[in-house]
């Protein structure tokens, strides 16, 4: 009786433990790929919606920075600098933006806090601050006035592009008008505000700044690469 019991309880071959061994690692290697598909799902959703969130403050700050706003002139109130960034300045307020194109290039007129205050020499993105009268965009000759944030603005600047962990770029932005838009009653006319924003992984995007590299381009980065392009209408001033 005990022979045929120990003959009953015989154990796994080698070649049935080398199987299940294989099983066992293909289905951990499956669990693998699946963690991190999802994990790169996840970061790309995250990018997007700290663009998506950083999309909707600059909309309502500057569509209701520029409603408010009396006159508006687009050859003095609106800077644009090529390559670089610009100015928009507005009644109680300017924005002021450099490209971050030109920020990693070390472009001499990159826009910078003034030195003298706890952010000095440091960069800015899209940056409010208050100037009801306009003085970020007063010229003297071919240079602006005031080059850069002075120290008596920076306690009461804000960054429109400082939060989340993406390092948020602001990579064209312009402003558009059509006299066709005139309200002949108000004076008031519609322009047209268009912007680019995104990651600021400069290599990770196309050469125009508007998409990110396909997944097999050698410089792409799928998990951490967003870019999206914004228009808004908005009816302000008095004319052009």
């Amino acid at each position: 009786m005990t022979n045929d019991n120990h003959r009953n309880q015989r154990g796994f071959t080698i070649i049935e433990m080398m199987l299940s061994m294989i099983f066992i690692s293909f289905l951990l290697l499956a669990i693998a790929m699946i963690i991190v598909h999802v994990g790169n799902i996840y970061n790309k959703g995250m990018t997007l919606k700290e663009v998506n969130q950083a999309s909707r403050l600059i909309e309502s700050d500057i569509s209701r920075s520029m409603r408010e706003s009396g006159s508006f002139s687009m050859t003095s109130n609106y800077r644009p600098v090529s390559g670089v960034g610009g100015r928009l300045c507005l009644d109680k307020y300017s924005y002021l933006w450099n490209y971050e194109a030109a920020i990693q290039s070390g472009n001499s007129g990159v826009i910078t806090y003034a030195s003298g205050g706890s952010l000095s020499g440091r960069p800015i993105h899209l940056v409010k601050v208050p100037d009801s009268s306009g003085a970020y965009c007063a010229r003297s000759g071919s240079s602006f006035v005031l080059g850069d944030v002075r120290v008596a603005d920076q306690a009461e600047a804000v960054e429109l592009l400082k939060g989340g962990d993406k390092m948020l770029s602001i990579h064209r932005l312009s402003l558009q008008t059509n006299a066709a838009g005139t309200n002949s009653l108000t004076g008031q006319q519609l322009y047209r505000l268009s912007y680019t924003i995104g990651t600021g992984d400069i290599a990770a995007l196309n050469s125009t700044r508007t998409a990110c590299r396909v997944p097999s381009d050698a410089a792409a980065n799928f998990n951490f690469c967003s870019v999206q392009q914004f228009d808004l209408v908005i009816r302000t001033g008095n004319g052009i």
